[in-house]
């Protein structure tokens, strides 16, 4: 029996058309695997002004703001428990938004993330990033990431990219769990990029492809398999889900980030901040494509 086994979906929330376009991936999610979801809502503060006395908090203002999120989070989760009739809890916490949906997820045994994001560009993607990235890099769980031009809160085509890293076939299971659950193809982009003349690794890839390959047989999903040759695996990565009418991407967030945070990497942080469809994150774990998973 195939089963995503998520029964905790966290959705943070600022009430934006964005947060709102996530809450409909969670409602539908729900709606199939009999979920519960969390709404919540991150006052954000900044760590720097808890020192400055002239940066005390107003404790009457901030309890106005408190209950005037708590009202309008009970009027959110009250309207999708009467019209979806999915269970719905609600939460406010104060800090940092990135850190506290992290440490939320954790403390509710969250089993997946739904988050918006609005994508950043320039010097602030690549010195910076963003919070929906940093929560991809730091949460336990997976982290589903949708952007406000997503159109349909449901999945019919996922691509799933391989390449030659170490964990790259983890995402196969939850992959094929997804598809079973959603009725979706699996749409397999075998990434090679400057290597593609090394004979050697072309020959450890094609069995690697060819594993892949008899793995999903024997589940018996529905897929397609294409070997991409490119210099930019993000951007061929979008391409190809534009070209097979993709409505999800499943990657790992297997990069390499420095103590700073800031350096992050740069496939994972490129697709997250640019894809036009949801894309799906995943910490790495074993490395074994028979594995169970925990989710």
């Amino acid at each position: 029996m195939w089963t995503l086994g998520i029964k905790k979906i966290l959705i943070p929330t600022d009430f934006s058309e964005t947060a709102n376009k996530a809450m409909e991936h969670a409602v539908t999610m729900a709606k199939l695997l009999d979920s519960e979801i969390t709404l919540l809502h991150v006052v954000s503060t900044f760590a720097f002004r808890v020192n400055l006395p002239e940066a005390e908090v107003d404790e009457a203002q901030n309890a106005r703001l408190s209950t005037a999120i708590g009202s309008k989070l009970n009027q959110l989760a009250e309207e999708i428990r009467n019209k979806e009739g999915v269970k719905v809890n609600t939460l406010i916490s104060t800090g940092r938004i990135r850190e506290e949906v992290v440490r939320i997820a954790d403390e509710i045994d969250a089993d997946i993330i739904i988050i918006g994001t609005h994508g950043v560009s320039g010097l602030r993607e690549f010195f910076m990033g963003s919070n929906a990235f940093r929560i991809v890099s730091d949460a336990s769980c997976p982290v589903l990431s949708v952007q406000t031009s997503d159109k349909k809160a449901t999945f019919k085509n996922l691509v799933v990219p391989i390449d030659n890293s170490f964990h790259s076939r983890e995402k196969l299971g939850i992959s094929i769990r997804i598809a079973k659950t959603y009725g979706a193809v699996l749409h397999i982009a075998g990434l090679r990029s400057h290597d593609h003349n090394d004979e050697d690794l072309n020959a450890k890839f094609r069995m690697k492809m060819k594993q892949v390959e008899d793995f999903l047989k024997e589940k018996e999903v529905d897929y397609t398999m294409k070997t991409l040759f490119c210099t930019n695996i993000a951007k061929q990565t979008m391409d190809y889900a534009k070209e097979k009418g993709a409505d999800l991407i499943v990657i790992m967030n297997e990069q390499e980030i420095n103590d700073t945070g800031f350096f992050l990497g740069p496939y994972a942080q490129q697709v997250v901040n640019h894809s036009p469809i949801p894309v799906l994150s995943i910490r790495p774990t074993t490395g074994n494509i028979n594995a169970v998973l925990p989710y």
